[in-house]
């Protein structure tokens, strides 16, 4: 199932937190499934606040946890900028990170490409297997409690018609 590919979106809102003056900016990341290369992408951001927003998105290693050069978007929003729509398509095959930086802010966004739907439930396969025995295991003590009560059933019916 995680082959099968179709339009997402992805939309969030951040960052959620009080700012204070001791934290007076949040870096909140959010992870995209693998887009094939030259698949299509589409974010949109939307700021509260002028200049106050940097965006990054980028190829994301899994293995080594950190982002890969070079980076699809980069952009600090300049002192007159609330928003950014950027098009753009996917320079390699895999996963992609959006880190949004907001300073003293809040934001909205929304990214749109094609990736499966089920990628979130690749993790699951290896419990779903784990727990493959145990259904034949039940599978099989049931046809045997199922005839155990057909041999008590028939032993009845003979003591009543004896």
């Amino acid at each position: 199932m995680p082959h099968y590919k179709s339009p997402q979106r992805l939309e969030g809102i951040g960052p959620g937190i009080e700012f204070t003056p001791s934290r007076p900016y949040w870096i909140k990341s959010y992870f995209i499934p693998p887009i094939d290369r030259g698949q299509p992408i589409s974010l949109t951001v939307i700021s509260d606040r002028e200049g106050a927003t940097t965006v990054v998105l980028a190829y994301y290693d899994e293995a080594r946890q950190s982002i890969v050069a070079p980076t699809l978007i980069s952009v600090i929003f300049s002192p007159d900028e609330k928003g950014l729509s950027v098009f753009t398509k996917a320079d390699r095959s895999g996963p992609y990170l959006l880190t949004i930086t907001s300073y003293n802010s809040s934001y909205i966004f929304y990214l749109t490409s094609v990736w499966s739907p089920f990628y979130g439930l690749r993790n699951l396969t290896i419990y779903a297997f784990g727990l493959l025995p145990l259904g034949l295991v039940m599978i099989y003590y049931d046809e045997i409690m199922e005839k155990r009560e057909q041999m008590e059933e028939e032993a009845l019916r003979g003591i009543k018609n004896a």
